[in-house]
């Protein structure tokens, strides 16, 4: 007879820090990257996918985990976003990029 504290979860475990799930998303944007001791990086950007603190994005050439950006949408409908670069994997001849947003400030 097996105890229920015992009993082995079914559902998958979660090895990422996201606090909340993707979904996919298209559009593109330019991006102002803030490089230390460099020229800052103007860049095109592809969305890949989105979620409330931020988004997946493809670049041209690979960007450092906490490097500063401005983010301008091509859909004049959205705002400027600022944040930090959280993650950068090379796939195939892109970059996939981890955008974490800024979070605004309560007045």
């Amino acid at each position: 007879m097996h105890s229920p504290a015992c009993e082995i979860p079914t559902a998958p475990l979660r090895f990422e820090r996201r606090r909340s799930d993707r979904r996919a998303a298209s559009g593109s944007a330019v991006a102002v990257f803030n490089r230390p001791n460099r020229a800052p990086l103007l860049s095109s950007v592809r969305v890949a996918d989105a979620a409330p603190g931020g988004l997946g994005v493809f670049a041209d050439g690979e960007i450092k985990p906490g490097t500063t950006f401005q983010l301008y949408p091509d859909d004049p409908a959205l705002s400027r976003r600022t944040g930090r670069v959280v993650a950068c994997v090379r796939v195939g001849k892109s970059y996939r990029l981890g955008l974490q947003f800024q979070q605004a400030l309560a007045a």
